[in-house]
């Protein structure tokens, strides 16, 4: 708000930069200087290259709390799914071995979706990073061990397909889960320990089967970890894009609204100028007649004012024009528009008012400049500014000529007062001329 201004609801759709997303709350909290210290570190990160951006201090805290949402839906999706589909696998284990099916059932029908069910509750909400990380780990060991002892109630060559399985299904958490690299890495080791560890106690098969598959995966799905990584990296660097977007689209809102609320106001005395008059009038013309409502205006004249301008000369006239404007204000109603119209005149607009109650409104802008005895210098000892004003009440008819018509009323209207002597109030509907309703001439 400048000079008791504020922009009406078309600049400020028209400067918004939209609704704010979750992922941006971190904005609210930063004053101007913490958006220009974010930005600035925002910018020196993407001088990187993007393999090469790490997000470190408070924009890896940042991009944690926005991507939360994000990385808890996938971590729990995966979970629910695949506690499904181990679920479903029961049915798969009788067929290869029929006695498989109580101890399939047990592990995998109750024991896995039990434990993934609450993995997935500590995603409900956001943790510490070592319990977010640590999931991970005891997702795929929890697997492993299933596998492990699936395949030793089947033996034989049971054995090695359950761990493979089991290596390959675990294999996706590693790629899908969105950690940190690090717990990407522990989870990636746990599932190649368990899975030689496991491998080592099949006595059906010789030593060194289970350490040249391990060598193998441990190539196949330690690529995993880097593409895990990478994914990573380019989420991370769209976001600080795109916090980078909107500290920036902020910026230009608000330098927009600015900008917007100075061209509209007078920059004497802070308030509205002209143009905003204008464009005030013609949106409260439309809305009363929409509602067949009226339309008040009051034009307001600083008595003798070239003759003040002369003798204190023009700084004493702006300071003149300052308190003349501040009495304007402080008079009229909080849902009447008060502004400066050119030079030493200024206006007023009420709209849906009565012609009493704007009569009044105009008696309390006069009565108020009289009040601040402000001496004038160019009119003989003791004489004081004081300002004419002129009346006029309009019915809104939906045609912009009507508010045309409403202004020279009020000029009519204020010509008049200042030839019945000025420091008064004339109606243009008390004028003999007036055709007597409450209209503009």
């Amino acid at each position: 708000m400048i000079g008791g201004f504020s922009l009406g609801a078309d600049d400020r759709e028209r400067v918004s930069p939209g609704p704010r997303s979750s992922r941006f709350a971190i904005l609210d909290g930063l004053d101007a200087a913490g958006r220009d210290d974010l930005l600035a570190e925002i910018d020196a990160l993407l001088c990187r290259r993007v393999r090469d951006i790490r997000l470190r201090g408070r924009l890896r805290d940042i991009y944690r709390a926005a991507s939360w949402p994000h990385r808890s839906r996938t971590i729990r999706f995966w979970l629910l799914w695949v506690s499904v589909f181990s679920a479903v696998t029961c049915l798969l284990d009788y067929v290869m071995q029929p006695a498989l099916l109580g101890v399939s059932l047990v592990f995998r029908g109750v024991f896995i979706p039990v434990v993934y069910a609450a993995l997935a509750w500590f995603w409900s909400r956001p943790r510490a990073p070592v319990i977010e990380g640590l999931t991970l780990p005891l997702t795929v060991g929890a697997m492993m061990v299933v596998a492990e002892i699936l395949g030793n109630a089947g033996g034989g060559d049971l054995h090695e397909r359950y761990l493979m399985a089991g290596l390959f299904a675990t294999s996706t958490a590693i790629v899908v889960f969105p950690l940190d690299q690090r717990w990407t890495i522990a989870g990636t080791v746990v599932v190649i320990g368990l899975f030689l560890a496991f491998g080592l106690t099949n006595a059906d098969v010789e030593t060194k089967v289970p350490i040249l598959e391990t060598i193998f995966f441990t190539f196949v799905i330690g690529c995993l970890v880097p593409a895990r990584q990478a994914m990573n990296t380019v989420l991370e660097h769209a976001y600080v894009l795109s916090l980078r977007t909107r500290i920036q689209a902020e910026a230009l809102a608000a330098a927009n609204a600015r900008l917007a609320i100075l061209a509209d106001t007078d920059g004497l005395t802070g308030l509205p100028n002209r143009r905003a008059f204008q464009a005030r009038l013609a949106r409260d013309w439309a809305e009363q007649a929409a509602r067949s409502g009226r339309v008040g205006a009051i034009l307001i004249d600083v008595d003798h004012f070239k003759r003040f301008n002369d003798s204190a000369g023009h700084a004493a006239g702006d300071r003149c024009l300052v308190a003349v404007a501040e009495a304007i204000r402080a008079a009229v109603p909080g849902t009447a528009l008060a502004a400066r119209y050119g030079g030493e005149e200024f206006v007023a607009l009420v709209p849906g008012t009565a012609p009493r109650a704007l009569a009044d409104i105009a008696e309390r802008i006069r009565a108020g400049v009289t009040a601040l005895a402000l001496p004038h210098p160019g009119l003989p000892e003791g004489r004081c500014v004081t300002v004419s004003v002129g009346v006029a009440l309009a019915v809104a008819d939906g045609e912009i000529a009507g508010a045309e018509a409403l202004l020279q009323g009020t000029d009519a209207a204020l010509y008049e007062a200042k030839a019945r002597g000025r420091d008064r109030v004339v109606a243009l509907w008390t004028m003999p001329s007036a055709n007597g309703d409450v209209r503009a001439a």
